[in-house]
C-alpha cells in the first residue's frame, strides 16, 4: 500500500478514536480485498482523483484509493467529507 502525503495529512487531522479504529479496519481489510471498495464515485472526486479510484466508507469520510492489479499495488488518495461529495 502506497500513502499519499495527501492522505496522511488527513488522517493526521482524525482526532476522534473511534474514527481512527474504522480507518485501520478498513485499510487492512482494503490491503487483504482491494476490491472491496465501490467504483460508484460522484464526478466531483472523480475529476480530482482520476476514473480508476474506489471508495470504502469511514464515517463521516470516503477513503478514496485506487487499485493496480497488474502490480497489486494499492495507492491511497485521502479522506473525503461525506458532505463535501456531491
Amino acid at each position: 500500500m502506497v500513502y499519499t502525503d495527501g492522505f496522511l495529512d488527513d488522517a493526521a487531522a482524525i482526532w476522534s478514536d473511534r474514527v481512527q479504529g474504522c480507518l485501520g479496519r478498513m485499510l487492512s481489510a482494503i490491503e487483504a480485498f482491494p476490491e472491496i471498495g465501490s467504483p460508484d464515485i460522484p464526478a466531483s472526486i472523480r475529476a480530482v482523483y482520476g476514473i480508476g479510484v474506489r471508495k470504502a466508507v469511514v464515517e463521516p469520510f470516503d477513503l478514496i484509493y485506487e487499485y493496480h492489479p497488474d502490480t497489486d499495488t494499492v495507492i491511497v488518495y485521502g479522506l473525503v467529507p461525506f458532505r463535501a461529495a456531491p
